[in-house]
């Protein structure tokens, strides 16, 4: 038995060691000249039902907080089904909470299993750990009980090997001790290990927005105006769900497409897919907008894609990336390297659908919220946007990514199925013309206290109700020409987000109700700040991910 459902089986063989202890002491106990040794298994009996009720103990402080159903925790726990113990999610789960503690812990469980067993053996118990006057219901046969104890062998080996029984007992309980141990201290530096774990997190998505923000910077400036094809070239960047892997290596997963400008008189290429892994000109910092950021250096701890690891060093310079992009690349391959002043970054091709295809099935996440004229999204579709939406809050804030008039018009889905849904990988799409860097943002109102927050706050909403905003307007809502003002959508969002609990969710109500009415607790709504940046990901992110893991079953 290799895996962890030993865990579960030495929880079930404890308590009928230490009742075959009882009955120990209850067999000796009828026997004149063994009385003496009453006392002996009494002892053994008490001391390993403490030994149980401490094991027992350590096992339930580990799974309470995995989120495991009632239905998991018995079986656990009270109905003790060994196979339950080796479920990979549930190990993932210990696995995380030990930290490195799940080795030694797995040990210790192993050599008191065998222990365990040993103990068995020498009491001379059968397979189910039970004496051999007790039947398998428990009924006791008194004469065979009688006759096991007078038997002299038996009372010679009762009586010469109970300090050896007390040994065993003793090398039983340091087991059950340390798991206990490795337990508790587990848990004791579990708010730690959070702590380290969030710093690293806050670390790795600063990295990852300027990281998008050169790459931004790197395609705008071949793009923007329009080079020797002439065409309009756009690129949408891939939005993930972020995961607690903050040693990878920075990865963006790009899909560019190429139209004809007006002085163009064919697309050179329509659509490409490729992957670009960033890395900082050595001696480089990567300088943040405002001095609220402090200065990010990259870490030597980020790893390069273990397949890169070799064309990185050979790749060659792209000097046109247009140029480039005509040849279609059947296979991912190295493509070279845009190598810009601060920021280097490796290009790779990667694999699309058909164009066609492509063509046809990209659509944006307003239109389909438009196409489903009121019909809900099931449970995982909108935990799984809302999520990726929240994460894309906090990577791309205030970046050319994702400005603060930013809305589900700006989200690109590339469907697999005739009928588009947000369970397809999302995407944020920008056009690169010369109108980028004019380009005005909305003005708003100063009850908007971060526009970007509140737009995640409205998508949260249209997702909830398959409706866009405007389809909820009252005429309190709009002037007296009947038309949209500063107001009109903080009145919708306001009206709608006080009855969101009722449809909803109660994290990802909660997480609605935060954004449209950005309360944090706090006096500073950027999200430059460190303290309302901490404070977004507490009260958004977090929540979220809880409903997703718990509807993908996910501990």
């Amino acid at each position: 038995m290799s895996g962890f459902e030993i865990a579960g089986v030495v929880l079930g063989s404890l308590p009928l060691l230490v009742v075959a202890l009882e009955h120990y002491s209850d067999g000796v106990s009828t026997i004149q000249s063994m009385r003496k040794y009453e006392t002996i298994f009494e002892y053994l009996h008490a001391s390993l039902a403490t030994s149980l009720a401490i094991y027992r103990n350590s096992l339930e402080e580990l799974l309470s907080p995995l989120a495991l159903s009632d239905s998991q925790l018995f079986c656990l726990l009270e109905d003790i089904d060994q196979h339950a113990w080796d479920d990979p999610d549930l190990i993932k789960g210990i696995r995380s909470r030990l930290g490195n503690s799940y080795v030694p812990f797995k040990s210790s469980i192993k050599q008191l299993h065998k222990k365990v067993n040993l103990f068995g053996h020498k009491l001379q118990l059968d397979e189910k750990l039970k004496p051999s006057w007790v039947s398998d219901v428990g009924v006791v046969d008194t004469q065979a009980r009688t006759n096991f104890f007078r038997n002299p062998l038996n009372r010679i080996r009762g009586g010469f090997k109970s300090d050896k029984y007390r040994q065993l007992l003793s090398s039983l309980q340091d087991d059950i001790d340390r798991i206990a141990s490795l337990t508790s201290g587990a848990m004791a530096l579990e708010p730690l290990r959070f702590d380290r774990r969030r710093k690293a997190n806050t670390a790795y998505r600063k990295y990852c927005r300027e990281y998008a923000e050169h790459l931004y910077a790197s395609l705008n400036s071949r793009w923007s105006s329009p080079c020797a094809c002439h065409c309009i070239h756009e690129a949408n960047l891939r939005l993930s769900l972020h995961k607690d892997d903050t040693k990878r290596a920075v990865q963006f997963h790009l899909v560019l497409s190429s139209e004809m400008g007006l002085e163009a008189s064919s697309a050179p290429w329509s659509w490409r897919a490729v992957d670009v892994e960033p890395s900082v000109v050595a001696n480089t910092l990567l300088v943040p907008h405002t001095q609220a950021i402090p200065q990010i250096v990259v870490p030597s701890t980020f790893d390069v894609q273990a397949s890169w690891t070799q064309c990185v060093v050979q790749a060659t310079r792209i000097e046109d990336l247009c140029e480039l992009l005509k040849n279609d690349h059947q296979t991912a391959c190295c493509m070279g390297i845009l190598d810009d002043m601060d920021v280097k970054h490796h290009v790779h091709a990667a694999t699309l659908p058909k164009t066609s295809e492509l063509l046809q099935q990209r659509t944006t996440l307003q239109e389909i919220i438009d196409h489903q004229s009121g019909t809900k999204f099931n449970i995982k579709q909108k935990c799984s946007i809302a999520l990726v939406l929240a994460n894309a809050v906090l990577q791309l804030y205030d970046t050319p990514w994702l400005t603060g008039d930013w809305s589900t018009k700006d989200i690109s889905l590339f469907a697999q199925s005739q009928e588009p849904s947000v369970a397809d990988q999302p995407y944020i799409s920008k056009r690169f013309t010369s109108l980028n860097a004019s380009t005005p943002h909305r003005s708003n109102h100063r009850i908007i206290k971060n526009a970007t927050v509140f737009a995640l706050g409205v998508a949260l909403l249209e997702v909830s109700h398959g409706q866009p905003l405007r389809t909820f307007a009252l005429s309190d809502d709009l002037d007296d020409q009947g038309n949209h003002t500063l107001w009109t959508d903080y009145l919708i969002a306001d009206r709608l987000v006080e009855d969101i609990h009722k449809r909803e969710l109660p994290n990802y109500a909660n997480a609605a109700r935060r954004c449209i009415h950005c309360n944090f607790e706090g006096t500073v709504y950027s999200l430059d700040d460190d303290d309302f940046r901490e404070r977004f990901y507490q009260g958004v992110i977090v929540p979220l991910q809880k409903d997703y893991d718990y509807v993908v079953g996910d501990p």
